[in-house]
């Protein structure tokens, strides 16, 4: 929106930018505008790159490979809004799901849109809310959620409108399912007479493992990296596939890919399987942060020679100031990254992360906090509640097993002094949406009643309909099952209609069947919302 644009503009004294990078100049004479795509993988460890050996060749044939490269939190919202904003988590200071950025603060996809380019995200996740406020999608968000990216690069490759796509694959998250094809023998990597148990079956049938519900043995880790690789591996393909849309439709002419992940996936190291959201025990250990990030540049666009691996320290807060400069856009100075291809040396690393990120039982008041720095060989983990920071040596300790704080009580004062002064810039959160006045309580049209819904039945499509003043603000109230808990929360919703998108039976078997019953209603938006009745809704296959 231009009322976001302009507060840059009035500030551009403080603003850097690189203006003709972002044009490329084509072997017919006119300048095209560059795209983007940026594809997160989920859970995506460092270490699981060499399972996915395609991504890896090409690579070293076109890309730039940074192999110190850094997730800011131990979940994905928070990592995702970094990466799409250049904001830190400590800035942006979302640590849970319902939380909103404030829609006063300048955000970098708001403003390449209002420049020209096209935005957009597919995936049905982020109808919720603490995506809503990036500007993704502004046009045609509803009718595009759901698309493959293949399909949607195609219909921009035949209009030949500039865009910037971010993309999330998920099926490397929890449960450990590959597809058929792409299955693994993990049975024969147990040890000799261990028979596979109730514990594989969640860990090949729950999106949650909370820590203490499901204890392996350390010898059955070459059976569980064997599945969690087998995603990597199916991944791997259908990056494959992607890249060829790519170069079929020319798009690999003028357009700048990333691929990185969301953050990375614990596999034993702590004795558990998962993350913050899923094992409820975050932490900012190497497994959950060290991630692979490649740079995909066109040709004619300068930067390292393609086949570079750049062993300097970067991290999530790094791509959208890079993706800026290229675009020819200019950096805000609130953005503390660097750019990616004129990285320093040494540099400060900052995280962040709620002990169940996504998980929280009650998202505005976390149960804990957990803070970590690094700076050369140290690095410093600080939750609170608890009982002081720990203090790690990176060079001699990489695994992170001995705390050596009493050791080094000056490190240990230094790191935290300076993880302070980043703390200080958090901004702040969204303000509660004002009571929108008179109207009847809503009633539902669509469902019209609780009741069995299977994926032929809705048609692969789902959507909620009330009726109620068309163009009041509402709060959308769901509750359902995760594991062996529940999850409540509300979502706000302008107008009568809020749409999921498309859903490809994959994600609905996968995410959406095992997670019921869900309870939902709707009420204006307000302190004493009036409430429509519940529905309770039973997705089957």
């Amino acid at each position: 929106m231009l009322r976001r644009a302009l507060p840059w503009l009035a500030v551009a004294g403080f603003f850097v930018g690189l203006a003709l990078v972002g044009r490329l100049e084509r072997q017919d004479g006119p300048q095209a505008p560059l795209n983007v795509l940026v594809l997160t993988v989920e859970s995506f460890r460092a270490d699981a790159l060499a399972a996915a050996p395609g991504l890896l060749r090409l690579a070293m044939q076109n890309g730039i490979r940074y192999d110190a490269h850094r997730a800011v939190s131990a979940w994905t919202g928070s990592n995702v809004l970094t990466l799409l904003t250049g904001l830190s988590p400590l800035q942006h200071n979302i640590h849970s799901r319902g939380q909103l950025i404030d829609e006063r603060q300048e955000l970098s996809l708001e403003v390449l849109a209002d420049q020209g380019w096209r935005v957009a995200g597919l995936q049905a996740f982020m109808r919720i809310p603490l995506f809503n406020q990036l500007g993704l999608g502004r046009e045609g968000v509803v009718g595009e959620i759901g698309q493959q990216p293949h399909d949607w690069l195609r219909a921009r490759a035949a209009t030949g409108e500039a865009f910037v796509l971010w993309y999330h694959y998920l099926h490397s998250h929890l449960p450990y399912r590959p597809s058929s094809d792409f299955d693994v023998d993990w049975r024969a990597l147990l040890p000799p007479g261990r028979e596979a148990d109730a514990r594989f079956a969640a860990l090949r049938e729950r999106g949650r493992l909370e820590t203490g519900t499901v204890v392996f043995e350390a010898d059955e880790l070459p059976a569980i990296r064997a599945l969690y690789e087998a995603g990597i591996a199916e991944f791997d393909a259908w990056f494959a596939g992607l890249w060829a849309v790519l170069e079929e439709t020319n798009l690999a002419r003028n357009t700048v890919v990333v691929v990185t992940a969301d953050h990375g996936e614990e596999l034993l190291e702590r004795g558990e399987v998962g993350h913050a959201s899923t094992t409820l025990a975050g932490h900012l250990h190497e497994e959950v942060v060290r991630l692979p990030l490649i740079l995909f540049l066109p040709p004619g666009v300068s930067g390292p020679p393609p086949g570079s691996v750049i062993d300097r320290p970067s991290d999530h807060r790094d791509i959208m100031p890079t993706l800026l400069l290229l675009l020819g856009q200019p950096v805000p100075a609130i953005l503390g990254g660097a750019d990616l291809l004129r990285l320093p040396r040494t540099r400060a690393w900052n995280g962040v992360t709620s002990g169940a990120g996504y998980s929280e039982p009650e998202p505005d008041h976390p149960a804990a906090m957990i803070y970590a720095r690094r700076e050369g060989r140290w690095k410093l983990q600080l939750s609170e509640p608890g009982e002081g920071a720990a203090l790690y040596d990176l060079d001699a300790d990489p695994g992170e097993r001995a705390n050596v704080a009493a050791a080094y009580p000056d490190v240990v004062t230094s790191m935290l002094d300076g993880l302070a002064a980043e703390r200080a810039q958090a901004l702040p959160l969204a303000e509660e949406t004002a009571a929108t006045g008179a109207g009847p309580r809503p009633r539902w049209l669509r469902p019209a009643a609780s009741g069995v819904f299977g994926y032929d039945r809705i048609g692969g499509r789902f959507s909620l309909e009330w009726q109620g003043l068309a163009e009041a603000d509402y709060v959308l109230a769901y509750r359902y099952r995760d594991g062996d808990g529940w999850l409540e929360g509300e979502i706000p919703v302008s107008g009568t209609v809020h749409d999921f998108g498309a859903i490809d039976r994959r994600y609905w078997q996968t995410w959406v069947v095992p997670n019921g019953p869900y309870r939902v209603r709707v009420g204006y938006a307000g302190e004493t919302p009036r409430w429509s009745e519940w529905l309770e809704l039973i997705a089957v296959e």
